[in-house]
């Protein structure tokens, strides 16, 4: 088998480093992804909640209020 120049053997070496630490973040990052996504949606839910809370007694507060 026929070898490669040095500069081709440093080049894939460079390149097999590169994706092994791509892979390795990418397997760090997805618990950190999930739990962001987890966090945010209870934040987005609780606002929600809230919200509809405040609506439902504005709503209240003004079919109370009585006209001429």
């Amino acid at each position: 088998m026929p070898t490669m120049p040095a500069q081709f053997q440093l080049l894939a070496a460079w390149f097999q480093a590169r994706v092994g630490l791509l892979h390795d973040e990418d397997n760090r990052d997805r618990g950190e992804i999930l739990q962001t996504v987890v966090v945010i949606s209870l934040f987005v839910a609780a606002a929600i909640l809230i919200v509809g809370i405040l609506v439902t007694k504005a709503t209240d507060t003004a079919n109370g209020v009585q006209t001429q």
